[in-house]
């Protein structure tokens, strides 16, 4: 039996034939909907599922890709692939169920008002429900505001922040320039220890022979080819910063503007969007003059 047909032994209601509580595809039970009731003579699951409704986080797995994605308690799941879902919950998990290796999801995310995308290769691991009709109206508000483009347009940014919310944001995406020049590229990102130990490689090989620098080189090369991420990754948790969110992106300026959304005290390391404003000043009181 496949373990991902959520479909077998249940009944046209959706529930399984002894009555009992019916379990997602992911194992968790699913959250009862308050606002329909199961019609046992339904013929379809999705019509369970409340009209123009999204589904919202109700809990997050502690060892989950929810919680590795930075999700929360209360998000909505808006678009599957840039397309509104008002599905039942059985059917999104079956979605990302059915994620073939190497292939990719794109969701969208509602987050108090602000809606942002992320990329997603398998289950989510955590509890849904259906979001309230206030929620759900918001959310539709929000979503006909938002500029969301085709998929395969976006990639993934970590955005990492420390408690003084000076923020670093990383592009996931590789870059030839590490590849040919690797000094310039630990330039370009501030990573001066890495940089200072590169140096004192190819001048010690080079002094050495030409050949031996070359080979140091090509090594070297290869080395950040593969670990220019997590190296990017390590450096920013060495300086105490830790990972705060993942987004889907266009641009290191879309990142940042939804960034400044979620927290508009967040100050990054090379803004895009301008300096951070500062908070006004409270009102003096005046003071009684003296009798």
């Amino acid at each position: 039996m496949n373990e991902n047909d959520t479909s077998t032994g249940r009944n046209q209601s959706g529930l399984p034939p002894d009555g009992a509580m019916p379990r997602s595809a992911f194992g968790y039970e699913t959250s009862p909907n308050p606002d329909t009731v199961a019609d046992a003579d339904a013929d379809n699951p999705q019509n369970n599922a409340p009209r123009n409704s999204f589904l919202s986080i109700a809990e997050i797995g502690a060892i989950s890709r929810s919680r590795t994605l930075r999700l929360q308690n209360d998000d909505a799941i808006v678009a599957v692939d840039a397309k509104p879902y008002h599905g039942d919950i059985d059917t999104f998990l079956d979605i990302l169920f059915e994620i073939e290796d190497g292939k990719s999801v794109m969701l969208t995310i509602w987050r108090k008002g602000v809606i942002y995308n992320i990329i997603v290769r398998g289950p989510l691991g955590c509890t849904f429900e259906y979001a309230k009709p206030d929620i759900s109206e918001a959310i539709n508000n929000d979503f006909k505001e938002a500029d969301i483009g085709h998929p395969d347009d976006y990639s993934t940014f970590e955005v990492l922040r420390d408690i003084k919310r000076k923020t670093d944001i990383i592009d996931t995406r590789p870059s030839d320039l590490i590849m040919f020049i690797p000094a310039i590229w630990l330039l370009q990102n501030r990573l001066w220890e890495a940089l200072l130990a590169v140096t004192l490689i190819y001048g010690v090989t080079l002094s050495v022979h030409w050949v031996l620098f070359v080979i140091s080189y090509i090594l070297l090369s290869l080395y950040f080819k593969k670990a220019q991420v997590p190296l990017r990754r390590s450096f920013s948790l060495f300086k105490e910063r830790q990972m705060w969110l993942i987004i889907a992106g266009r641009s290191m300026r879309e990142v940042q503007e939804i960034c400044r959304k979620i927290d508009p005290k967040c100050d990054f390391i090379d803004s895009e969007v301008g300096p951070v404003l500062p908070d006004e000043a409270p009102a003096k009181k005046r003071r009684r003059p003296r009798k």
